[in-house]
């Protein structure tokens, strides 16, 4: 039904796809983490040098 490579073929689809929905996982929960990091400087009143006005 699927051939003679499906053996190879499926969970290669497989393992791709649990690496890149791991990954975006990470991505996201690094995301989160490094914008609580920022709220918690500017709550301490350290601000970003690009928000600064010239």
């Amino acid at each position: 039904m699927f051939g003679k490579y499906a053996a190879f073929i499926i969970p290669s689809y497989l393992v791709s796809a649990l690496v890149v929905g791991g990954l975006t996982v990470w991505i996201m929960v690094q995301y989160r983490r490094r914008k609580a990091e920022i709220r918690e400087l500017e709550a301490r009143g350290i601000r970003r040098a690009s928000s600064r006005e010239r």
